[in-house]
């Protein structure tokens, strides 16, 4: 049963991003931004802080590749940056003492990192005519916004569980 629930968070945070952009259009607040959740993102960036890397990488590439498949038409764009953004989050973890504050640091940058990436291959990819001051105030704003609130959510249940099971883990 315990190696059933990492790969069921998974797969509920990759369906619930699209099950929330469902539900948004009834928040009209919005005023033309777009809101993005990266909830499938924010799992794995703190399973690579705080369960083990390669198990971390793997789910990456199978969950990149399935958001390729599920969301965009582009092969390979999630597929390659979900697993840079796990490792570069590992990478950051030796350097940084972690706690929550750090923890959401990380979790934002490389976010924020990624939505660029995903703006500027937007641009290359498929003649996109968004500024980058529109697209850092209607799109990269509010989506780190809401990702920051889900971090927020899940941080203390969720990173506690996971150094729970690595101790188990490693332990056997």
């Amino acid at each position: 049963m315990k190696r059933v629930v990492l790969p069921l968070i998974t797969v509920l945070c990759f369906y619930g991003e699209s099950i929330f952009v469902e539900l948004l259009p009834i928040f009209s607040f919005l005023d033309n931004r777009i809101v993005v959740p990266r909830f499938l993102l924010v799992v794995l960036i703190l399973m690579a802080i705080y369960y083990f890397r390669n198990v971390t990488l793997i789910y990456a590439a199978i969950f990149g590749l399935l958001f390729d498949i599920y969301y965009t038409g582009v092969i390979g764009a999630y597929l390659f940056l979900f697993p840079i953004a796990v490792y570069t989050a590992s990478k950051m973890v030796k350097v940084l003492q972690i706690n929550v504050l750090t923890s959401g640091l990380i979790t934002i940058i490389i976010v924020a990192i990624t939505e660029a990436l995903i703006y500027g291959l937007n641009i290359l990819l498929f003649d996109v005519n968004v500024t980058v001051s529109q697209f850092i105030y209607s799109r990269l704003l509010p989506t780190l916004t809401l990702n920051f609130i889900f971090y927020l959510i899940i941080f203390f249940p969720f990173s506690r569980w996971l150094q729970n099971r690595s101790k188990e883990i490693f332990s056997e």
